[in-house]
């Protein structure tokens, strides 16, 4: 087991599995990330809680903790690719 997957599983982190496409051979049409200088932009991942998606302005459409939630998810989303 790698360092990494030793300290995910010391949090009791799982990561989730990955999706597979939609059919074989499909080829997203969107980039999951673009690097700009030292930022990197995020595409195609969203939180969900209890299959409902948890989308909108922080405060207003949704809660603060349900915005700690989202972005949760979506992180661990992104380190299972």
């Amino acid at each position: 087991m790698s360092p990494i997957d030793e300290r995910l599983k010391s949090l009791n982190i799982a990561l989730p599995d990955v999706m597979p496409p939609v059919v074989d051979g499909y080829v997203p049409a969107f980039a999951q990330f673009i690097r700009s200088g030292n930022q990197i932009h995020l595409s195609g991942r969203l939180g969900k809680e209890g299959g409902k998606l948890l989308c909108g302005k922080v405060g207003n459409e949704i809660s603060l903790d349900q915005g700690k939630l989202a972005a949760r998810h979506g992180q661990l989303n992104y380190w299972s690719c």
